[in-house]
């Protein structure tokens, strides 16, 4: 492979190839040379983003470049595709007054050539969020209008529709277009106040994602939207738990008798809880109402840290690990969630602690999904202290190794996919 260039942009946000200067990444705080071996083509529809008072560094020597031809010029940083999981950040020093980044997964963007490169890989082979098949806005709207219409009084219906077109949600799409997954909104509050939290920002200069839900929807309106879905699609999933709500156990009652309704109807679909894992005696009632699966998130085994990033209300990280608990013994599907940030997630003392918690809780699967927020807010906030970091890529082979019966992945799957074990290349 050609050698990989740095890339920056200007003010306005043009991006250019530096004609001179070797890229260099990121792990945790640590500047680190390119290696090629990690670099794939930019997936199709991933973005680009300006890192605002954040300057380039090179990979010769890691010397700060602030200006281009006498112009001021700052970093730019590439958020992937669904799907794709990051190896390394964006290598750049921040200035004194730099603002805190938005809320978006920034990994490192180099030139190879003329085009553009990341270190990533693919993680999950599932299709569902592709963009191409998202770039059917008239098949879209024309079946929102159907089902709102075959819906007129169910105000989950009417939240999907706001969350695939104002948000762009691809898993409210799917709903709509009848195919994959369909999300579940239920919860208008929360009982923790993460840092990373896509619908509630407080006093942190951050502006969300989407907002929260402001109607929550009946035991049965959620029924019927599960039904619609469980009927028209093979191997469908319905799932409680999404970026536009709080946490859905906290509504266990009326989740659980929605998920007793369909049930009395048919044993098709997969019904899956996307959870904090607060409230074990909420986790139990879905699951002995039918829950087939859960995924518990998480950005940290180690107690500290996550208590830092999560910042829970009336619940700890010991009650997390009950939830687990429950889960297994009752044989449902697991999954954790787990927020990569290359250089913490890949660090020795963290994977030490992955381990020794997977020894303890053999769970079916770790979603690896890449945490959206700004690192140096990240790694500030929860107190790391920098350390070396054996490598994202060298972290997946060693879970593949040492736990052969796990699942890595992205998404949610079916219960027909439950035995089936996935790997990444």
């Amino acid at each position: 492979m050609k050698k990989s260039y740095l890339a920056f942009c200007d003010i306005e946000g043009n991006v250019y190839k530096h004609p001179g200067a070797l890229a260099a990444f990121r792990s945790g705080r640590r500047f680190v040379k390119v290696d090629e071996k990690e670099l794939i083509p930019i997936p199709d529809g991933s973005t680009l983003y300006l890192l605002p008072q954040r300057y380039p560094v090179e990979g010769k020597n890691f010397k700060t470049i602030t200006h281009y031809n006498g112009n001021t010029i700052w970093a730019v940083s590439s958020f992937l595709s669904s799907g794709y999981l990051r190896t390394y950040l964006p290598a750049y020093v921040k200035a004194k007054d730099a603002p805190v980044l938005s809320l978006w997964a920034y990994c490192g963007l180099v030139f190879v050539g003329d085009d553009f490169y990341v270190p990533a890989l693919r993680i999950d082979p599932d299709p569902r969020s592709d963009p191409a098949l998202h770039r059917n806005d008239i098949e879209l709207f024309k079946q929102i209008k159907v089902v709102k219409e075959q819906y007129p009084s169910n105000s989950l219906v009417r939240q999907l529709a706001k969350c695939s077109t104002q948000y762009g949600c691809l898993c409210a799409r799917n709903f709509f277009l009848s195919r994959y997954e369909a999300p579940l909104p239920t919860t208008k509050s929360c009982n923790a106040l993460c840092l990373g939290c896509f619908s509630f920002q407080k006093d942190t200069g951050v502006h969300v994602s989407q907002y929260r839900l402001t109607r929550q929807p009946s035991p049965q309106e959620i029924a019927e939207v599960m039904l619609h879905h469980i009927e028209r699609v093979d191997r469908a999933v319905v799932s409680f738990g999404q970026g536009c709500e709080g946490e859905p156990l906290l509504r266990a009652k009326d989740l659980a008798a929605a998920i007793s309704i369909v049930r009395s109807k048919t044993s098709k679909g997969t019904i899956h809880l996307n959870t904090n894992g607060s409230l074990p005696q909420g986790l139990q009632q879905c699951i002995d109402a039918g829950l087939d699966s859960v995924r518990i998130s998480m950005n940290s085994p180690t107690e500290e840290y996550y208590t830092r990033y999560y910042r829970p209300k009336n619940y700890s990280f010991k009650d997390v690990l009950h939830s687990i608990e429950v889960a297994l013994k009752a044989g449902i599907f697991i999954s954790i969630n787990l927020f990569f940030l290359p250089g913490f997630t890949d660090a020795q003392s963290e994977v030490g602690r992955l381990c020794t918690f997977l020894d303890n809780f053999p769970v079916n699967m770790i979603q690896t999904r890449n945490l959206n927020i700004d690192p140096d807010y990240y790694l500030d906030s929860i107190g790391f202290e920098d350390e070396e970091a054996i490598g994202v890529r060298q972290l997946l082979k060693l879970l593949q190794t040492k736990y052969p019966r796990l699942t890595l992945g992205y998404y949610n799957p079916p219960k027909e996919e439950f035995g089936i074990i996935t790997k990444f290349d």
